[in-house]
C-alpha cells in the first residue's frame, strides 16, 4: 500500500477498533451499574418480550397472593362466627332436652322458654353481624363471590356460604312414609312383604338391608324402626337420613263384642288383661287402659282414653310396632268386632276365636338437598316414585317447648341445626385449605418466575467484570495503536524534507 497524506486508513481502523472496545466497555459499566443485561429494547428483543411477560404474571401473582389472603380472611371470619352459632346451638339444645320431660313445674318451662328465646336471638345477631369487608358471610347473601387467585384470567375460586339465620337453619327436606296395618281372624299371619327394589337417590334398599329392630315383638324386621336403621345404614351414599316417628294407633272401642273373663287381652304379646270389659262402657275401658300401662315396662306400649271420642291412643314412643291380640276362649254367638280402627270397621265373623292387630308406625326421611325414592311401595307412598318437600317449619325459630311434645321436636330440629352448621364449617374449613395451598402455590411459582426472569434479565456480574477488564484492556491498546497510526503521516513529511 502506498503512502498517503489525505487518508489515514490505519488510523481509521483504529479509531474503529476503539470505538467498538468504547462500546463495549460502556455496555459492561451500563450493566454492572444496573445489574440488568437488558437495558434497552435492542440489547435483546426477545429477552425483553420474555422477561416483560414473565414481569406481569410475577406482579399478577402478587395481587392475586392479596386476594387469597383476603379470601382466607373472610372464611376465617365465617367459620368463627359459625363456630359461635355452633356452641349457642349445642346450648339451646341442652335447653329443649330438659324441656322434653314431662315432669318440670311450669315456672321451670317458663324459664326455659324465656331462655331459648333470648339465645335465639343472639344467635341470629350473631349471624346478621358476621361479616367482612362490608359483606355479610352468613346470611345467604354471600352467593357466588368470585377470587381471582392466579396472574391469568378466570383463575378465580367461587366461594359461597348457606344462609346459617335462625329462620333458615334446620330447614330440610322430608318425606313421611305411609303405615301398614294387618288384621287378622282366626290365625296369624305376617305383615306384607317388603318391596325389594326401593331406591333412595338411585341406591337401591333391599331386604338384605333389613334386620330385626330388637324391640318389636312381631315382624321387628318389617318395622318403622327397621325400615330407619336400613335407610341410615346407607345414607353416606344416598344423602338422606331417617327417624323414626312415635308409634301411635288410635282406636275407637265397639258396641259389641264384649271381652269376657276368660278371654286373654295381650298388647306385644304380653297379657295384660283376662277380665270381662265391656266394649262400650267407659269405666271398664279406664280399667283396660290402666291394666295396659301397668304392663308398659314389658310391652313398650302405652294407652290413653278418650271418653268423650270414645277412643283410646295406643303409643310406643320408640317406634316399634305394636300388636294387639284378643285370644277368646270360646267362639263369638253373634257378629262383632274388637275395635273399630283408623283404616275401618273390622268386622269379626260369628265363630272366630281370635283376633290379631298389627300396627305399623312412621318414620320420616329427611336430607339438606331434596331426594327422590323410586319403587317406594306401600311403605312409603301409594305411587312408586315420591319426592322429598322442603319443611319450613324445621328452622331454629320455629323450637317450641312450651310443652314436651314441642321440645321433642325441637330435638330433631336442634339436631338438624347442629350439622347443617358443621357442614357449613366443614365447607368454609375446607375451602381455607383451598386457599392456604394457592398462596403456597403462588409463592412457588412468583420463585420459579421470577426465577426465570433473572435468567433472561439480569446482568451475570462475573461475565460483566470480565467484559469490563477487557474492554478496558482493549481501549488501552487501541488508544495507544492509534496514536502511533496518526504519526504514519509524518513519514511522508519526512520524504518531503529530502
Amino acid at each position: 500500500m502506498g503512502l498517503r497524506i489525505n487518508t489515514n486508513v490505519a488510523s481509521l481502523q483504529a479509531q474503529h477498533g476503539l470505538d467498538r472496545s468504547s462500546k463495549r466497555l460502556n455496555i459492561a459499566l451500563e450493566r454492572l451499574s444496573s445489574g440488568s443485561r437488558i437495558n434497552h429494547a435492542s440489547d435483546d428483543v426477545v429477552g425483553l418480550l420474555k422477561s416483560e411477560n414473565l414481569r406481569s404474571q410475577i406482579r399478577g401473582i402478587a395481587v392475586a397472593k392479596t386476594n387469597a389472603s383476603n379470601a382466607l380472611s373472610a372464611l376465617q371470619s365465617a367459620e368463627g362466627g359459625l363456630s359461635q352459632l355452633t356452641e349457642i346451638a349445642q346450648r339451646i339444645r341442652e335447653y329443649v332436652l330438659t324441656a322434653a320431660d314431662e315432669n318440670i313445674s311450669a315456672a321451670d318451662r317458663s324459664n326455659i322458654t324465656t331462655s331459648v328465646s333470648d339465645l335465639t336471638n343472639e344467635f341470629n345477631r350473631i349471624a346478621t353481624a358476621t361479616e367482612f369487608d362490608g359483606n355479610n358471610l352468613l346470611t345467604g347473601n354471600y352467593v357466588g363471590k368470585d377470587f381471582q387467585i392466579g396472574p391469568r384470567a378466570n383463575n378465580y375460586v367461587s366461594i359461597s356460604i348457606d344462609d346459617a339465620r335462625a329462620s333458615a337453619i334446620g330447614q330440610v327436606y322430608t318425606l313421611t312414609s305411609t303405615t301398614t296395618l294387618d288384621i287378622t281372624v282366626g290365625s296369624a299371619s305376617a305383615l306384607a312383604a317388603l318391596d325389594t327394589t326401593m331406591e333412595i337417590n338411585n341406591i337401591a334398599l333391599d331386604a338384605a338391608d333389613f334386620s330385626d329392630d330388637g324391640v318389636s315383638s312381631v315382624d321387628g324386621d318389617k318395622s318403622a324402626l327397621a325400615f330407619v336403621n336400613a335407610i341410615n345404614n346407607i345414607s353416606g351414599s344416598t344423602g338422606v337420613l331417617a327417624q323414626v316417628n312415635t308409634n301411635s294407633y288410635v282406636v275407637t272401642y265397639a258396641t259389641s263384642g264384649d271381652i269376657l273373663a276368660a278371654d286373654e287381652f295381650m298388647v306385644n304379646g304380653v297379657s295384660v288383661a283376662q277380665a270381662a270389659y265391656t266394649m262400650n262402657d267407659d269405666t271398664d275401658m279406664t280399667a283396660l287402659v290402666a291394666a295396659i300401662n301397668n304392663k308398659t315396662n314389658q310391652t313398650g306400649v302405652t294407652a290413653a282414653i278418650d271418653t268423650t271420642n270414645n277412643t283410646i291412643t295406643f303409643e310406643a314412643n320408640d317406634g316399634r310396632n305394636i300388636q294387639i291380640s284378643w285370644d277368646m276362649a270360646a267362639a263369638l254367638t253373634a257378629t262383632g268386632y274388637l275395635f273399630n280402627t283408623i283404616g275401618g270397621t273390622h268386622a269379626v265373623s260369628v265363630g272366630a276365636d281370635s283376633i290379631d292387630e298389627i300396627y305399623r308406625g312412621t318414620f320420616k326421611l329427611f336430607s339438606d338437598e331434596n331426594f327422590t325414592v323410586d319403587n317406594a311401595g306401600p311403605e312409603i307412598a301409594s305411587s312408586d316414585a315420591a319426592t322429598g318437600s322442603l319443611n319450613s317449619s324445621t328452622s331454629l325459630n320455629d323450637v317450641d317447648v312450651s310443652d314436651a311434645a314441642g321440645a321433642t321436636e325441637g330435638l330433631f330440629i336442634l339436631d338438624n341445626v347442629i350439622r347443617q352448621l358443621q357442614n357449613r364449617r366443614s365447607d368454609v374449613g375446607s375451602k381455607s385449605i383451598r386457599m392456604e395451598i394457592a398462596v403456597n402455590e403462588l409463592d412457588i411459582r412468583s420463585e420459579a418466575f421470577s426465577s426465570a426472569e433473572s435468567i433472561i434479565r439480569d446482568a451475570d456480574i462475573a461475565k460483566e467484570t470480565a467484559e469490563l477488564t477487557s474492554s478496558q484492556i482493549l481501549q488501552q491498546a487501541g488508544a495507544s495503536v492509534l496514536q502511533r497510526a496518526n504519526a504514519l503521516p509524518q513519514i511522508a513529511l519526512t520524504l518531503l524534507q529530502s
